[in-house]
């Protein structure tokens, strides 16, 4: 199972699951769901359906914590880079309508561009796949600089201004909302319209995505999630993320609901927003990015013969991720309304669930009773205590996982035991290595 960068959330670790019978697949999801919703911080929405009918919609959670207003399956997240998607399409549609080039430069379309060398040598091509060698950001600091005052995309244009290209990086994997920005430049300039605008009559409505949108900061937007920031710290604690949050762009942080999500992927995966031919040029993998294949707008991976694409999305107090599992026609929505990452468990745990070999399986279930053990203190973290497992097979993720919800929530001690106990499980995993220093710098 691949290993992410993980800040994560925790479940009681008191029971195993069986994943022989197929038909139990749904219940099994909604028994490690209910399991995790224990936790008072636990906030997500989460649609999954099967051959394009819905087999599980749930949410769990407050949407707003201070008045006790739970998530409903309608709440409305905001799904961060997911929305990079409605970007590539939009782009795909106007070279579908040959109003643009993918491989020309960017000038041909946005001739008043402020930055002259991006403007002459970057492609659409290279801003889709992020391979233009743009940064990741504006600036160091854009990520938290409050944004209140932007409500167009040429407000951003006093930024491009000292962007530079990073050469080495032209053609290679170099993730960059910079570029996403630009190309919905792009998109106005071609288009004519604003760039919510054009999603909204070219995406939103012929999808029926009646709970989608595009937003300013300011904006009042009905039966809405707050997004919840985690501490940062020993002294910090649980904050709003109005401070650090900003519009919704062509780079991310739409608001949607799971089933809108799904409702978004039927119709490109059936070729309804692109021609056949155009879907398969969006859908064809151009570089690897950090193990996994990137596309136009979207992510491709493989666990066990399986085919998985879709996005992930993150930013403060927000995480989410959209899956289709090719092979299997599962797709699955999952929106967070805090940056625990609570989405990242219960996505490990369908992943395993979907596409895990009987020995993944046999790990995670071995793997949830020794930290059920630990949990209970009854046994200890060395590794004369784990002789009794030395034969079996462990999930380090999983492990991770846990481990990185009690640091999330300032609970150190049981961190560190459960990220010594990776070290000891995983002597030459450098990630484990890396957690455990991380808990006790």
């Amino acid at each position: 199972m691949l290993l992410r960068i993980l800040l994560f959330s925790l479940i009681s670790f008191s029971a195993t699951f069986s994943f022989c019978q197929k038909d139990n697949q749904v219940k099994e999801i909604e028994n490690y769901l209910h399991q995790l919703s224990q936790d008072e911080n636990f906030g997500l929405s989460i649609a999954i359906s099967k051959n394009g009918k819905i087999i599980l919609q749930d949410a769990f959670g407050y949407a707003d914590r201070s008045h006790k207003i739970p998530n409903q399956i309608d709440t409305k997240f905001n799904i961060a880079s997911i929305g990079k998607m409605f970007t590539a399409v939009s782009i795909l549609q106007l070279h579908e309508q040959k109003k643009l080039d993918l491989h020309l430069p960017i000038g041909k379309y946005i001739p008043d561009f402020p930055n002259k060398n991006i403007r002459d040598s970057v492609t659409i091509d290279q801003l889709l796949s992020h391979q233009s060698g743009l940064p990741l950001w504006f600036s160091s600091t854009f990520a938290i600089d409050p944004k209140s005052s932007f409500y167009t995309l040429e407000d951003y244009f006093p930024f491009f201004d000292s962007i530079r290209i990073d050469q080495s990086k032209v053609g290679k994997n170099n993730y960059s909302n910079v570029g996403y920005f630009m190309l919905g430049v792009i998109i106005e300039s071609v288009s004519g319209l604003s760039y919510q605008d054009y999603l909204e009559k070219n995406i939103f409505q012929p999808t029926k995505m009646q709970h989608t949108g595009i937003w300013h900061l300011t904006s009042i937007i009905p039966n809405a999630a707050i997004g919840y920031v985690r501490p940062a710290g020993k002294n910090d604690f649980w904050k709003t993320n109005f401070h650090k949050n900003m519009s919704g762009n062509p780079a991310g942080g739409a608001y949607s609901t799971p089933l809108d999500l799904l409702k978004f992927y039927d119709a490109l995966r059936n070729n309804q927003l692109l021609s056949e031919e155009t879907t398969a040029l969006m859908l064809k993998p151009k570089f690897k990015l950090e193990g996994w294949d990137y596309g136009y707008g979207i992510t491709f991976g493989k666990e066990n013969e399986h085919k998985i694409m879709g996005h992930l999305g993150g930013f403060f107090g927000i995480r989410g991720e959209l899956m289709w599992f090719q092979n299997l026609d599962y797709t699955v929505a999952i929106l967070a309304n805090s940056d625990q990452t609570d989405h990242i468990d219960i996505s490990h745990f369908i992943e395993i669930l979907l596409s895990g070999t009987k020995d993944q399986i046999a790990a995670f279930n071995t793997t949830l009773t020794l930290l059920g053990k630990v949990h209970q203190n009854k046994i200890e973290v060395n590794e004369q205590e784990l002789q009794s497992f030395k034969n079996e097979k462990f999930d380090e993720a999983l492990i991770q996982i846990k481990g990185y919800h009690f640091f999330n929530n300032q609970n150190y001690k049981n961190a560190e035991v459960l990220f010594r106990l990776n070290t000891i499980l995983f002597p030459e995993s450098e990630s484990a290595k890396n957690d455990l220093v991380r808990i006790t710098k």
